[in-house]
């Protein structure tokens, strides 16, 4: 009897032990079931994040590149190019070349290395930089010049310029001189460095109309003044002491400024300049120079920064020319434009 009741036990036992672990089996299988769905709400969000890449991978980084940061024109281009930005969400570096081209390449080079996705430059050397914009471009990065333009730009695969019409601009101000002068009197010319391209079509504004009035006499070789007001004032103090001028016919506002200080308030000489900066304004209304062409170089870095952001979002530009109009500026109306 005992040993019936001993068996009995025995089962029972193995009967509940049995049991048990059926029910541990089932409750540890219960998290492996939940597995997927978690598995799944991930692949659903890393789905959702990679549809919103742009705004998820923050905000479009973009390098402005400038010839130099020395004058009034160049200021109003990098601030324009920070408020531009700023209001498009876009991060922004800015650079200068100091006019040197290796510079500018390296730093271009820099840029891409660093993963810009947009450079906009204005090419110390048309030339010299193409290569360094093609190579950029290549790389897949949006690359726009402004102010001025590399040597076959669209075939160095530059997305868009933004700049003036320079030639315009040359012919614009050589013109007011000319009918200021009524059309004969002794000039002398101030340009900006040799190679720029932007004074070259400036110069070539100038011959275009020159070549209508005879009776305007260049009286001594255009100087290179690199477009620094202390160099142009030089120039010109030594221009005075041998020359009458009757005009000086300036290719920036800086140059314009500083033969202005040379000649001195209310002289008697048409002097004339380009850019529309504060400095030519501000020198209009003492009586320093006589008036500016501007063709607004803020509106050119502005017009750049959204242009880049309109093509990293992958969106298409009505037109990859981006050209800022003329005005002439004088006393007449410089209140309008400060």
């Amino acid at each position: 009897m005992n040993k019936k009741k001993f068996l009995a036990m025995l089962l029972a036992c193995v009967m509940m032990l049995a049991l048990a672990t059926g029910c541990g089996g089932k409750d540890a299988a219960a998290p492996a079931d939940s597995a997927p769905a978690d598995s799944g709400a991930s692949s659903d969000a890393s789905s959702d994040a990679g549809s919103d890449t742009a705004s998820d991978s923050g905000p479009y980084k973009i390098a402005l590149i400038q010839q130099h940061q020395t004058n009034a024109f160049q200021i109003a281009v990098t601030e324009a190019a920070e408020a531009k930005a700023a209001e498009l969400g876009a991060e922004l570096k800015i650079l200068s070349a100091d006019q040197d081209a290796a510079t500018q390449i390296s730093q271009i080079e820099q840029c891409v290395t660093e993963g810009y996705q947009a450079i906009l430059f204005e090419p110390v050397d048309p030339d010299g930089l193409r290569d360094a914009a093609k190579n950029a471009a290549d790389a897949g990065v949006v690359v726009i010049n402004i102010i001025s333009a590399c040597t076959d730009w669209e075939g160095a695969g530059i997305s868009a310029v933004s700049y003036g019409n320079n030639v315009k601009a040359g012919e614009t101000e050589m013109q007011q001189v000319a009918d200021l002068l009524g059309g004969k009197g002794n000039i002398a010319i101030l340009t900006g460095p040799s190679a720029d391209a932007g004074g070259l079509q400036r110069m070539e504004g100038y011959e275009n109309i020159l070549a209508n009035y005879p009776d305007i006499v260049q009286v001594v070789s255009p100087a290179d003044c690199a477009w620094d007001t202390a160099q142009a004032q030089a120039t010109v103090e030594s221009w005075l002491s041998a020359y009458d001028l009757d005009a000086i016919v300036c290719e920036n506002d800086g140059m314009a400024v500083g033969a202005g200080n040379a000649a001195g308030a209310n002289s008697g000489i048409v002097i004339s300049g380009v850019d529309g900066t504060p400095d030519g304004f501000e020198a209009i209304k003492d009586g320093r120079i006589t008036g500016t062409v501007s063709q607004n170089g803020g509106a050119m870095a502005a017009n750049g920064i959204e242009a880049a952001v309109t093509l990293l979002s992958g969106g298409t530009l009505e037109t990859n020319v981006l050209v800022t109009d003329n005005t002439w500026i004088d006393a007449s109306n410089v209140a309008d434009y400060e």
